[in-house]
């Protein structure tokens, strides 16, 4: 659990991690086996042999000097047959002290192959400088010193192939990037017109692409947005016939009241009249939501302000925390939103004297607060009341509220836009506290 937390988030990493741990740690396992069976191999045997080169020049330079014969003939072999160089200084007692480089792993092998094959005092020096490698033998006439290149004792082929190794793999990298990112571009592009589908942003018929499941994907998808499309343009055209159909039998008993005079009888059959054609706009308006209506950029401050208007004229108090510098642009459709606003004042009106407003930005989301210092709604029926036909006052008194659809219209069109209503117990005014969250 806590490896997970670090895992990437995203498809393309996760794949990319799926594809290339493998070719990593393949690269890996391939460098320690190289360099435990070749690099190390090659080293020592390139080490035997120097030090054996050496070991037989020492022992010919003490064979000539206790003959008394020159060193010129060996001097001019050891430069032009063994790449090495050779000076030899008489009536030497000790050994130089030199300024050398730091301790190397192939003048670690040659120092400990020279111990096994030369009896007389010695010292190795490295010089990283020049690429060189001295080695002073005290010997019983003078002191032999023998410089040997670094590139005796090493192969560079082995620095050639960790280069072209390394090289590849970036290069082999960037080809598989390239290719995975071309493979998940098309499952981004799905999902991001998905999500605008869904919050009623306008989007274009995408153009299925990439690997065939994909392509799939995407055609099913195109399906389902025609079906989509086709059903809320039905319901939109059914739910226009159902209106005009229900209301014209009511106008009709409207007039026929009215021809009958204004006794009591006629005047309660009026007030239920009008409580039907109430009960029908709202059933209606929960039936419809938002449909029909183009989805638009506009400015949600202006919408706050205009509702923060609205609410102190009808007798609210309200106190807007909001910070007046900021100014938020969302996806949204203009009257579904401001019905929002009104469904939820509008029980502010009914039930308490005091709204409280704040707006904040967080994460891509703006969250508006509202809270007001009504009776608000008990923990247990705020799951309820956002149903359909559901009230918080029991009574179904005409003049607390309608018929226990606005905050159910209110929670379809906040989810219609993709974002969030939530009910809660106001900290601030002790009534009810509302949370919207809207994406941007």
């Amino acid at each position: 659990m806590m490896i997970k937390q670090y895992l990437p988030k995203g498809l393309f990493g996760r794949t990319f991690l799926i594809v290339m741990l493998p070719v990593l740690l393949l690269q890996i396992t391939a460098s320690i086996v190289f360099f435990e069976r070749h690099w190390s191999k090659m080293t020592e045997r390139l080490a035997f042999a120097v030090a054996g080169e050496i070991a037989a020049i020492s022992d010919e330079v003490e064979r000539a000097t206790n003959n008394d014969e020159p060193l010129d003939d060996i001097q001019r072999l050891v430069l032009n047959h063994l790449d090495l160089q050779m000076m030899f200084v008489e009536n030497v007692v000790s050994l130089p002290l030199r300024t050398v480089g730091d301790a190397h792993i192939i003048s670690n092998d040659l120092n400990i192959i020279l111990n096994n094959k030369i009896k007389d005092p010695y010292q190795l020096s490295v010089f990283k400088s020049n690429k060189q490698v001295f080695v002073d033998i005290l010997l019983s006439a003078g002191l032999l010193t023998i410089i040997v290149p670094e590139g005796r004792l090493f192969s560079s082929s082995s620095y050639i192939f960790i280069l072209w190794m390394i090289g590849l793999s970036l290069l082999f990298f960037t080809i598989a990037m390239i290719f995975m990112r071309n493979q998940i571009r098309p499952i981004y592009r799905l999902g991001l017109v998905a999500e605008r589908l869904g919050r009623g942003i306008p989007v274009e018929k995408i153009k299925p692409s990439g690997a065939s499941e994909v392509r799939q994907a995407a055609e099913a998808f195109i399906r389902m947005q025609d079906r989509i499309k086709h059903f809320i343009e039905q319901r939109t055209v059914m739910l226009a016939g159902v209106s005009h159909d229900l209301r014209t039998p009511l106008t009709r008993m409207k007039l026929q009241l009215e021809l009958l005079g204004d006794d009591g009888d006629t005047k309660a059959i009026k007030e239920d009249i009008q409580d039907m054609e109430a009960m029908i706009e709202g059933y209606l308006s929960f039936a419809k939501g938002d449909a029909g209506e183009p989805i638009q950029k506009l400015s949600l401050t202006k919408i706050i302000d205009k509702e923060i208007e609205d609410a102190r004229r009808i007798g609210l108090v309200v106190t807007d925390h909001r910070n007046n510098h900021d100014d938020f642009t969302i996806w949204a459709k203009p009257m579904a939103l401001t019905r929002v606003f009104d469904n939820i004042i509008g029980n502010s009106g009914r039930h308490a004297s005091q709204l409280s407003v704040s707006v904040k930005e967080q994460d891509k989301t703006i969250t508006v607060v509202l809270e007001d210092d009504g009776e608000g709604i008990p923990l247990e029926q705020r799951q309820d009341v956002l149903k359909p036909f559901v009230r918080g006052d029991v009574s179904r008194n005409k003049k607390t509220g309608g018929v226990g659809l606005g905050l159910t219209i209110a929670n379809d069109i906040m989810a219609s836009h993709g974002g969030t209503l939530e009910l809660g117990a106001s900290e601030k005014l002790g009534g009810l506290k509302v949370t919207l969250n809207l994406p941007l």
